[in-house]
């Protein structure tokens, strides 16, 4: 199910969530999180998100199932960034405005993933079909 694509869109919101992550770690944010705290989330997300594109771009079937658990995950985190900027007054409006709209396009870039394997998924089971379909027809002649 290798799938350049996806796997493209996958670095892409690896990326996205690592801005946000980093800018979430500002003190022009108003949150007093450590930089380990922030390190230590930087090489988890890293982490998570590379195992799932190798394996993706090794070709093993379950590995968008496994970057989709990834980035439903890293999708979450987004939520969260959102209920902070607006639950907590210490940001500024303007920087809560652009952290909600970094973390929303983000978040889009991650639903357009999921269109893209949706349709890998929908063509690699229509591929798996056609295929057995015809093996099926040499049997019964």
């Amino acid at each position: 199910m290798k799938d350049r694509n996806v796997i493209s869109w996958a670095i892409i919101s690896m990326f996205g969530f690592l801005v946000i992550n980093f800018l979430m770690s500002r003190t022009f944010v108003g949150l007093a999180t450590s930089m380990s705290e922030f390190w230590r989330s930087t090489f988890l997300a890293i982490a998570l998100y590379a195992v799932t594109i190798v394996l993706a771009a090794l070709d093993w079937k379950p590995s968008f199932y496994l970057m989709g658990l990834v980035i439903a995950l890293y999708t979450l985190s987004l939520i969260s960034v959102l209920i902070t900027m607006w639950s907590y007054d210490k940001a500024t409006f303007m920087i809560r405005v652009l952290m909600s709209a970094g973390s929303i396009a983000v978040m889009v870039i991650n639903a357009y993933w999921l269109v893209l394997a949706l349709r890998l998924r929908k063509r690699e089971r229509d591929k798996r079909d056609r295929e057995r379909f015809r093996h099926q027809n040499e049997v019964d002649k």
